[in-house]
């Protein structure tokens, strides 16, 4: 009776044994598969992104070799750069405008075949500034005490700008019908630049030689305003 006790005991108590390893084993198994799970392998990292606007992923150098920025820049970046003026005087000279005067201004002067007794003035600008060719000129021939009268129906609408390169021009009739006052001969041509206020002359003065000898009145002279071009004083 005590045997079979004992060998029951035994016997249960190996079962028990053998129970527990089992739920140990397989405790064990579920716990290293979790763990499996829950840490991805190498191989399914996802993919490194594609570069943006061709430039590489990860970190550039400058051309000068020193250390740039990391990742790349996004295409649609929002930098924006000033844009460049114009260098100055462009297509104008460079500088402020000055007012022209014998100093930037190259004349010339040339009797005209008609109207008779007619002497076109032509006023170039030489310097590297743009002038403002102010009223009209005051001219005198020869001998003469004083300009010689300007016409204010030749009034331009603006006052006339020269860019370098570019030229003025005015009429001047040397007289007028004969009234029996004899002309003198004159074959050079005096012009005073009138400056932004009145009609005062400003600056250095200029010469022009007449390539043939005209007949002058003094009372009887006359000069346009500076225009633009010829067309507004080619019959006046």
């Amino acid at each position: 009776m005590r045997t079979n006790l004992r060998i029951t005991a035994a016997a249960t108590t190996a079962l028990v044994a053998a129970l527990s390893l089992s739920a140990c084993g397989s405790d064990s198994g579920s716990k290293s598969s979790d763990k499996a799970a829950a840490s991805p392998s190498v191989s399914a990292s996802a993919p490194a992104p594609a570069a943006t606007g061709g430039a590489s992923v990860g970190t550039a150098r400058g051309s000068d070799g020193s250390g740039g920025t990391t990742g790349a820049k996004p295409a649609h970046s929002t930098d924006k750069h000033p844009s460049k003026k114009p260098s100055s005087g462009s297509g104008s000279g460079s500088g402020k405008a000055v007012t022209c005067t014998g100093s930037n201004i190259k004349l010339t002067a040339t009797p005209v075949a008609r109207p008779i007794n007619h002497v076109l003035l032509t006023a170039t600008n030489t310097g590297k500034t743009t002038c403002y060719a102010y009223d009209a000129p005051a001219v005198k021939f020869s001998n003469a005490q004083s300009p010689v009268p300007v016409d204010k129906d030749t009034i331009p609408q603006a006052v006339v700008t020269l860019a370098p390169g570019e030229s003025a021009y005015a009429m001047v009739r040397t007289q007028g019908e004969p009234d029996g006052t004899d002309p003198y001969m004159t074959s050079q041509v005096v012009v005073y630049f009138r400056g932004s206020v009145g009609m005062e002359s400003t600056g250095r003065s200029a010469y022009a030689s007449l390539s043939k000898p005209v007949g002058v009145v003094d009372a009887q002279a006359m000069a346009t305003y500076w225009q633009t071009s010829v067309s507004p004083i080619e019959s006046w």
